[in-house]
């Protein structure tokens, strides 16, 4: 395609309350992220949702706490990509990672 470039994209779900070592393990896969030489990452939180432990998750403004959702989207690749998989992978067992082939537009 002309005037695209091919890339992977990764996705990463997880939850605001996960933690490696006390550290909140979102912020170590974007500092990961960018310490690998990833261009960029997007850190989306969910107003809700669920995952394979089947426990709803929502956005209530009466809970303290609601540990929501958070997707982190990332694009380059597939080498450091496979990189920061390798990262989270050691150190968290839950969630869901996902790989895509995208065409990218460079301005």
């Amino acid at each position: 395609m002309e005037g695209f470039e091919k890339k992977m994209e990764l996705r990463i779900i997880l939850n605001e309350s996960d933690s490696y070592h006390g550290n909140s393990l979102c912020r170590l896969i974007v500092e990961k992220a960018h310490e690998i030489g990833i261009p960029g990452a997007t850190v989306l939180q969910t107003k809700g949702g669920y995952g394979s432990r089947n426990k709803i998750h929502t956005s209530d403004v009466l809970r303290l706490s609601n540990d929501l959702p958070v997707v982190i989207t990332l694009a380059d690749d597939l080498g450091k990509l496979n990189e920061l998989i390798s990262f989270v992978k050691a150190r968290y067992k839950g969630g869901l990672i996902s790989l895509q082939e995208i065409w990218i537009s460079k301005k």
